[in-house]
């Protein structure tokens, strides 16, 4: 247990932690969270509108469970409020996996306050800003984050119940590299030479749900990802680009080098600090091969990475508190000069009008002007062509 906690009292204040998260959240997108970006723009939450339930079975290519499931939710609300609806269902998401996170790295440490920190790694993720935070496309991410740690805790992978079955399965149905997170089970039980239920119904989990994903986009999409992706480096990536691509990768083998070097003083959280660094180089390495250079695949890798970073710290020091309080007060420091530069949502996510301009502006030219179709503009540059019988169903 890290000194000066006090883990008894951190079932009480989850709420209050959930809800801290979600202030931060919000106040990240208070200039987005009235737009739609354009990826995914309108089509999920006309999905919803127009297919009802059966809109959670749709792939694009792969099944996108939890994106849709919220966009379905979405779209019971009035056309002019769906993109605030959206962005705050979305802003749940965040926080809940921030509390997840939080809870789950509590319950490794004992410690309060390290828990309450490594859930704002996630909610702060600096990378988030450019058209992840409040974006229901990429929500695949802290829910994969979450999971990750879930997976790589032996305390809370011992303890698999119903309510992370359930989680599991919407993870696994939203984003395809779920199976990932088999990796931190598999080196357990190789550890242990035993297996555990609870630990066969996780792998079972993961699997299924990887099935049925291949089952619907097939082997070569599978294996292949995104058709149109940049691979390169550009002329000018400035810092954010950079930071995001290589700051995983180097953050990680720095903290798997440390580990091995200090393996005499094995703890309690060195397989835990072991298996996050991993899984944030992997998710990293991955993640570039599907989809190229993309500020959404930053976000995962960098919390996971920054997050095996305090705790490796944690690790080495527990005999010296002295050096722990000093080696934790410098990387928050770190930390908090990308986190402030980032802090808030980018252009990506706030360009172009608001949704309930274009649809005030879309009623006008349905009611005054005689049209029957209409299009919508979505920030930053796409547009969404929509009937007007739908656009005046009030």
């Amino acid at each position: 247990m890290l000194r000066g906690s006090k883990p008894r009292n951190f079932g009480v204040h989850l709420s209050l932690v959930l809800v801290s998260y979600f202030i931060v959240v919000v106040l990240r997108t208070h200039q987005s969270i009235g737009r739609l970006p354009a990826d995914p723009g309108y089509g999920y939450i006309l999905g919803g509108a127009t297919n009802g339930i059966s809109a959670l079975t749709v792939g694009d290519p792969y099944f996108h469970v939890g994106a849709r499931l919220l966009a379905l939710l979405t779209s019971i609300f009035p056309l002019e409020s769906q993109a605030i609806a959206l962005a705050l269902l979305v802003h749940v998401v965040w926080s809940t996996c921030g509390a997840i996170v939080a809870f789950v790295v509590r319950m490794q440490y004992e410690s309060d306050w390290f828990g309450y920190l490594a859930g704002l790694l996630l909610i702060l993720s600096p990378h988030a800003s450019e058209s992840s935070i409040g974006n229901v496309g990429n929500v695949k991410w802290p829910l994969l984050t979450a999971l990750t740690l879930i997976a790589c805790s032996s305390k809370s992978s011992d303890r698999f119940r119903v309510s992370t079955l359930i989680f599991t399965m919407v993870v696994g149905l939203t984003q395809p590299l779920t199976i990932m997170c088999a990796l931190p089970i598999v080196m357990a039980i190789y550890r242990q030479r035993n297996i555990s239920r609870q630990q066969l119904v996780f792998l079972g989990t993961i699997s299924g749900t990887l099935l049925i994903q291949i089952a619907k986009v097939g082997l070569d999409t599978a294996f292949t990802g995104q058709a149109s992706k940049v691979t390169m480096p550009w002329d000018g990536m400035g810092a954010f680009w950079w930071s995001g691509l290589l700051g995983p990768v180097i953050i990680s083998l720095c903290c798997i080098g440390i580990l091995l070097i200090f393996r005499t003083r094995h703890g309690q959280n060195w397989h835990f600090n072991l298996s996050l660094s991993v899984q944030a180089l992997l998710l990293s390495v991955v993640s570039y091969r599907m989809g190229g250079i993309g500020d959404r695949y930053f976000v995962a890798p960098m919390a996971l990475s920054l997050i095996a970073m305090f705790g490796t710290v944690i690790q080495i020091t527990r005999q010296t508190l002295r050096f722990r309080y000093a080696g934790v007060a410098v990387l928050i420091l770190l930390v908090l000069i990308p986190t402030a530069k980032w802090f808030s949502a980018s252009w990506y996510l706030t360009s172009g009008p608001t949704w309930s301009e274009e649809v005030s502006r879309a009623r006008v030219q349905c009611r005054e002007l005689g049209y029957t179709q209409v299009e919508l503009a979505v920030s930053p540059s796409g547009t969404e062509q929509l009937h007007c019988d739908f656009v005046l169903d009030e």
